[in-house]
């Protein structure tokens, strides 16, 4: 039986009930887990993370024969949700949903935006990646440009005119887009906004003409023509806009917008627990039927890298963004 098969086989019958035996930890005959566990999400319910994060609940649980309970903390560029995880027990019953925003970029960001971080970012251990994804630039239909080469000259030509939305100071959109000026040479107008629905909400009306985001919100109304989106920034075109060049066929190799979502735990949790959860966790993102359900509709990619990578592949994302952010550190506010 091939590895491929064998992951089918083991999510179907995580589906019909089946459970994997409870782990009896080496430090006595505790055995994990015992009761509910839960997911903090920092993000608002029915969002993007959602789409990952309940149907991993879903399963996973099956798996572990015990709830898991989906527990939404959003706000603050997801650094309310990151405490909370960061001051409850590790004993593996709190797990946190995270990605680069504040993980790798809050920490970055802290000395510009004089915001404190109230958490260490390396006291979180990553367990798995549930999706990785690039950014897609979409503009209003209302712009009178139709590919990235078009959007440039009209910025040089209308300097300051085109106001791009982002999800507020700091955030992953607002040091995308304003890579790209710098490296594209054009001067743009910086519209901060709460949340990624107001900021789409506008974009369609017009009152914001751009935003560069994760596919996941603009998606809808991209294939329904409401929003045209430019390039995407992964390595190759996204099977869920298919139409939609990246970067580099766009003209701009050197353009990078990537991010991710995976599964943490305080660093101190057992490691017995971190690898049990990293063995589950992982059975179920390379299933045939989390992807179906969960990563390819958002518009996410199946992660690349495994849990045995993660701890480097982590610590260089908080390098990258440490850079990316001395790059552009007098264009963010």
């Amino acid at each position: 039986m091939n590895r491929r098969t064998f992951l089918q086989l083991l999510s179907g019958g995580a589906a019909a009930g089946m459970s994997w035996p409870a782990l009896t930890l080496a430090s006595g005959n505790t055995v994990y887990p015992a009761k509910e566990i839960r997911l903090v999400v920092p993000f608002p319910a029915g969002g993007a993370a959602d789409n990952l994060g309940r149907p991993l609940a879903q399963e996973l649980s099956a798996k572990l024969g015990q709830p898991i309970v989906v527990e939404n903390r959003p706000g603050a560029n997801t650094m309310i949700g990151a405490r909370f995880v960061a001051e409850s027990p590790a004993d593996g019953y709190t797990l946190f949903l995270g990605n680069e925003a504040g993980l790798s970029i809050a920490s970055a960001i802290s000395p510009i935006t004089n915001v404190p971080v109230p958490y260490n970012p390396k006291d979180f251990a990553p367990i798995s990646l549930l999706g990785q994804y690039g950014s897609v630039l979409s503009v209003s239909p209302k712009l009178p440009v139709r590919n990235l080469a078009e959007f440039i000259d009209y910025s040089k030509q209308n300097p300051k005119a085109i106001n791009y939305a982002s999800f507020g100071v700091g955030s992953q959109p607002q040091m995308m887009m304003e890579i790209l000026a710098k490296k594209a040479s054009i001067e743009v107008t910086h519209v901060p906004y709460k949340g990624v629905a107001p900021a789409v909400v506008d974009l369609i009306a017009g009152h914001v003409q751009a935003m560069i985001s994760a596919p996941s919100a603009p998606m809808p109304y991209i294939r329904d023509a409401k929003l045209r989106a430019l390039a995407y920034s992964g390595e190759k075109r996204l099977p869920s806009l298919p139409d939609v060049p990246t970067f580099a066929e766009a003209g701009m190799p050197d353009f990078e917008a990537r991010g991710w979502f995976g599964v943490l735990v305080r660093i101190d949790t057992p490691d017995q627990i971190k690898a049990e959860l990293r063995k589950r966790i992982w059975s179920i993102v390379q299933s045939a039927d989390y992807q179906s359900v969960a990563i390819f509709p958002s518009g996410y990619e199946v992660p690349t890298v495994d849990p045995s990578e993660l701890p480097e592949f982590l610590e260089h994302d908080m390098e990258q963004w440490k850079s990316i952010v001395a790059e552009v550190r007098n264009r963010l506010i």
